[in-house]
């Protein structure tokens, strides 16, 4: 994918922020993928109580002595017309306060402190990838949600600027219900 589908990512990107200010996000979820040239294949979905059990590192260390509500988490196949694939992994991880949040997601961008676990990739067919953490972003939904979302190569000619730009578009996907 050329410098072509980083200027498209950045411009979703931007419809993706504008809809979170207060225009309407499409109703399809899946239409921002359709924007971009990419179509969602395959989705799965887990919710768990249990934050630091499906943590690893300082990030679990974290959720052990400051647990979490609720732990929403997504793993999704995008591909485009050539045959490229991009796995996505999204995490909704909610707290009862304002000051959890902000601290898991200070500990939580930090490169190398740990991660929420991805769902396994045979969930959706695919051998399991290990998520690097290279293709990340984060953001905070009502003070006390953080969404982190990783993105990785399955097969094609993606860079590391577009599928930094597919992950920047994740943390917007819309949590599951």
């Amino acid at each position: 994918m050329g410098t072509g589908g980083v200027v498209a990512a950045v411009a979703v990107a931007g419809a993706v922020a504008a809809g979170a200010s207060g225009l309407a996000a499409p109703a399809d979820p899946d239409q921002v993928w359709r924007d971009n040239g990419l179509r969602v294949v395959d989705r799965a979905t887990r919710q768990d109580a249990d934050c630091a059990a499906h943590s690893f590192g300082q990030v679990q260390e974290l959720l052990t002595a400051t647990p979490c509500v609720v732990l929403d988490r997504v793993l999704f196949t995008l591909t485009d017309d050539e045959g490229g694939t991009i796995l996505v992994s999204v995490a909704w991880v909610e707290f009862d306060d304002r000051a959890k949040a902000r601290e898991f997601k200070r500990v939580e961008d930090v490169h190398g402190t740990g991660d929420i676990r991805p769902l396994p990739g045979a969930l959706l067919r695919v051998d399991d990838v290990p998520f690097t953490a290279l293709n990340y972003d984060s953001d905070t939904l009502d003070g006390t949600t953080v969404v982190v979302a990783e993105t990785e190569l399955l097969t094609g000619g993606f860079t590391a600027d577009y599928l930094d730009g597919i992950a920047a578009l994740a943390v917007d996907t819309p949590r599951p219900a």
